[in-house]
């Protein structure tokens, strides 16, 4: 039976825990990720550009990640959460009017979109991969509508109640291909006229389903 002295040497490498030297490597791997798919692009980028970028070797990566595309989904993901978290507490601290949530919101995806790579990746370079890169991009896009229309006050009338999937997944499309037609403009059009135009569009579609 071993020691716990020897157990202990075992689960740490330099006084850092072996979990926590994998975790490292597995965000150094995503880091990395969102920079080449951020600039280069998924197609172009290979495992021999990826690891040169991190400093590691081949054996860590698949040491967390089956392959590229699996590394993608990471990568998504990461900025999706990120994104998420911080739509979260937008929503959360505006005021508590539906004109309000929906400026903050927006503002929000927009500030997001800012981002070259957050706008690259997330609209972008997951788009037509394979079945299941899309499975989870529809999946963060249907919880993005979701999370939207939860801080939304809207009437409770059946009929309106069974539009609102519906209705929320048309807003977010509507939102997300105003957000790629800035990102391509964004050295021409100021992002204040992107965000008021969008706002718009949900306004004028609230003005129609909110309790009177």
């Amino acid at each position: 039976m071993k020691s716990t002295t020897t157990q202990n040497q075992e689960r740490t490498y330099s006084g850092i825990a072996i979990t926590e030297r994998t975790a490292q490597r597995r965000q150094a791997f995503i880091d990395a990720g969102i920079e080449l798919f951020g600039t280069s692009g998924y197609q172009a980028t290979n495992m021999r550009t990826l690891v040169a970028a991190t400093g590691l070797t081949n054996r860590y990566f698949y040491e967390s990640f089956d392959n590229m595309e699996a590394l993608l989904i990471a990568c998504y993901e990461h900025l999706i959460e990120r994104f998420k978290e911080q739509l979260t507490e937008q929503l959360e601290s505006a005021e508590n009017t539906s004109e309000a949530k929906i400026r903050a919101g927006v503002s929000c995806f927009f500030a997001a979109m800012s981002d070259n790579h957050f706008a690259r990746i997330t609209h972008s370079e997951v788009l037509g991969v394979s079945p299941q890169v899309d499975k989870v991009y529809h999946r963060h896009m249907s919880e993005f509508a979701s999370l939207m229309m939860s801080y939304l006050i809207v009437s409770d009338r059946q009929e309106q109640s069974a539009m609102m999937p519906y209705v929320g997944a048309g807003l977010i499309g509507a939102i997300m291909h105003s957000g790629i037609a800035w990102a391509r403009q964004r050295n021409n059009v100021p992002v204040s006229v992107a965000i008021e135009a969008t706002v718009n569009i949900f306004i004028g579609t609230f003005k129609e389903i909110q309790p009177q």
